[in-house]
Protein backbone atom coordinates (compact mmCIF):
# COMPACT_ATOMS: atom_id res chain seq x y z
CA UNK A 1 0.00 0.00 0.00
CA UNK A 2 1.34 3.39 -0.99
CA UNK A 3 -0.63 5.93 1.08
CA UNK A 4 -0.21 9.48 -0.23
CA UNK A 5 -0.32 11.87 2.71
CA UNK A 6 -0.26 15.08 0.67
CA UNK A 7 -3.27 13.95 -1.37
CA UNK A 8 -5.11 13.06 1.85
CA UNK A 9 -4.42 16.50 3.28
CA UNK A 10 -5.48 18.19 0.02
CA UNK A 11 -8.77 16.25 -0.09
CA UNK A 12 -9.25 16.76 3.65
CA UNK A 13 -8.85 20.52 3.38
CA UNK A 14 -11.33 20.71 0.53
CA UNK A 15 -13.72 18.61 2.59
CA UNK A 16 -13.05 20.83 5.59
CA UNK A 17 -14.02 23.89 3.57
CA UNK A 18 -17.24 22.16 2.54
CA UNK A 19 -17.79 21.13 6.17
CA UNK A 20 -17.31 24.72 7.28
CA UNK A 21 -19.96 25.91 4.83
CA UNK A 22 -22.35 23.15 5.93
CA UNK A 23 -21.80 23.96 9.62
CA UNK A 24 -22.41 27.67 9.05
CA UNK A 25 -25.48 27.13 6.87
CA UNK A 26 -26.78 24.64 9.42
CA UNK A 27 -27.32 27.52 11.85
CA UNK A 28 -29.97 29.13 9.65
CA UNK A 29 -33.28 28.08 11.25
CA UNK A 30 -35.29 26.82 8.27
CA UNK A 31 -32.35 25.64 6.20
CA UNK A 32 -30.56 23.98 9.12
CA UNK A 33 -32.81 20.92 9.32
CA UNK A 34 -32.21 20.21 5.63
CA UNK A 35 -28.47 21.02 5.66
CA UNK A 36 -27.51 19.19 8.87
CA UNK A 37 -27.36 15.65 7.38
CA UNK A 38 -25.07 16.94 4.64
CA UNK A 39 -22.24 17.13 7.19
CA UNK A 40 -21.95 13.35 7.11
CA UNK A 41 -22.26 13.25 3.35
CA UNK A 42 -19.31 15.66 3.15
CA UNK A 43 -17.14 13.08 4.93
CA UNK A 44 -18.13 10.34 2.48
CA UNK A 45 -17.48 12.64 -0.48
CA UNK A 46 -14.12 13.65 0.98
CA UNK A 47 -13.07 10.00 1.11
CA UNK A 48 -14.05 9.60 -2.52
CA UNK A 49 -12.20 12.81 -3.33
CA UNK A 50 -8.98 11.25 -2.01
CA UNK A 51 -9.34 8.41 -4.51
CA UNK A 52 -10.18 10.87 -7.27
CA UNK A 53 -6.97 12.82 -6.63
CA UNK A 54 -4.82 9.74 -6.04
CA UNK A 55 -5.86 8.02 -9.27
CA UNK A 56 -6.34 4.29 -9.55
CA UNK A 57 -5.56 2.90 -6.09
CA UNK A 58 -6.30 -0.39 -4.30
CA UNK A 59 -9.43 -0.50 -2.17
CA UNK A 60 -7.40 -0.64 1.05
CA UNK A 61 -5.44 2.49 0.17
CA UNK A 62 -8.66 4.22 -0.86
CA UNK A 63 -10.18 3.37 2.51
CA UNK A 64 -7.12 4.50 4.50
CA UNK A 65 -6.74 7.72 2.54
CA UNK A 66 -10.47 8.30 2.71
CA UNK A 67 -10.39 7.81 6.47
CA UNK A 68 -7.64 10.40 6.86
CA UNK A 69 -9.40 12.87 4.57
CA UNK A 70 -12.83 12.24 6.06
CA UNK A 71 -11.41 12.58 9.56
CA UNK A 72 -10.07 16.03 8.74
CA UNK A 73 -13.40 17.09 7.24
CA UNK A 74 -15.39 15.62 10.15
CA UNK A 75 -13.13 17.28 12.70
CA UNK A 76 -13.52 20.73 11.13
CA UNK A 77 -17.28 20.32 10.73
CA UNK A 78 -17.68 19.24 14.37
CA UNK A 79 -15.27 21.91 15.63
CA UNK A 80 -17.10 24.75 13.89
CA UNK A 81 -20.47 23.36 14.93
CA UNK A 82 -19.27 23.03 18.53
CA UNK A 83 -17.91 26.55 18.67
CA UNK A 84 -21.17 27.90 17.28
CA UNK A 85 -23.09 25.85 19.81
CA UNK A 86 -21.02 27.28 22.64
CA UNK A 87 -21.41 30.83 21.36
CA UNK A 88 -25.13 30.74 20.67
CA UNK A 89 -26.40 28.04 23.01
CA UNK A 90 -24.37 27.73 26.17
CA UNK A 91 -23.42 31.40 26.40
CA UNK A 92 -27.02 32.54 26.07
CA UNK A 93 -28.23 29.97 28.59
CA UNK A 94 -25.54 30.95 31.08
CA UNK A 95 -26.32 34.64 30.60
CA UNK A 96 -29.99 33.98 31.17
CA UNK A 97 -29.30 32.00 34.36
CA UNK A 98 -26.90 34.67 35.63
CA UNK A 99 -29.43 37.42 35.07
CA UNK A 100 -31.89 35.38 37.13
CA UNK A 101 -29.41 35.19 40.01
CA UNK A 102 -28.62 31.52 39.53
CA UNK A 103 -24.82 31.50 39.35
CA UNK A 104 -24.48 27.82 40.27
CA UNK A 105 -26.84 26.71 37.53
CA UNK A 106 -25.09 28.95 35.03
CA UNK A 107 -21.68 27.44 35.83
CA UNK A 108 -23.04 23.89 35.76
CA UNK A 109 -24.82 24.44 32.46
CA UNK A 110 -21.76 26.00 30.86
CA UNK A 111 -19.57 23.13 32.07
CA UNK A 112 -21.94 20.49 30.78
CA UNK A 113 -22.20 22.34 27.47
CA UNK A 114 -18.42 22.43 27.13
CA UNK A 115 -18.08 18.71 27.86
CA UNK A 116 -20.83 17.93 25.34
CA UNK A 117 -19.11 20.02 22.66
CA UNK A 118 -15.73 18.35 23.24
CA UNK A 119 -17.39 14.93 23.08
CA UNK A 120 -19.17 15.99 19.88
CA UNK A 121 -15.89 17.05 18.30
CA UNK A 122 -14.28 13.69 19.10
CA UNK A 123 -17.30 11.78 17.80
CA UNK A 124 -17.40 14.00 14.69
CA UNK A 125 -13.77 13.25 13.87
CA UNK A 126 -14.21 9.50 14.40
CA UNK A 127 -17.46 9.38 12.41
CA UNK A 128 -15.83 11.46 9.66
CA UNK A 129 -12.96 8.99 9.48
CA UNK A 130 -15.31 6.00 9.31
CA UNK A 131 -17.52 7.59 6.66
CA UNK A 132 -14.47 8.78 4.72
CA UNK A 133 -13.10 5.24 4.73
CA UNK A 134 -16.41 3.98 3.36
CA UNK A 135 -16.44 6.65 0.65
CA UNK A 136 -12.82 6.06 -0.32
CA UNK A 137 -13.09 2.28 -0.30
CA UNK A 138 -16.30 2.17 -2.30
CA UNK A 139 -15.08 4.69 -4.85
CA UNK A 140 -11.75 2.84 -5.23
CA UNK A 141 -13.66 -0.42 -5.81
CA UNK A 142 -15.94 1.20 -8.38
CA UNK A 143 -13.04 2.94 -10.09
CA UNK A 144 -11.03 -0.29 -10.13
CA UNK A 145 -13.83 -2.23 -11.83
CA UNK A 146 -14.48 0.40 -14.50
CA UNK A 147 -11.46 -0.27 -16.67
Amino acid sequence: MNFNQSVAIKAGLIGAAAGLVVALLGRIPFIGCIIAPLGWLVAVATGALYVYFAGRVPVVEGAVGGAASGGIAGLVNALVGGILTLLFGAAQAAGSALSGGQAGEAALGAGIGLVAVVLGIVVGAIAGAILGAVGGGVYAAIKGQAK
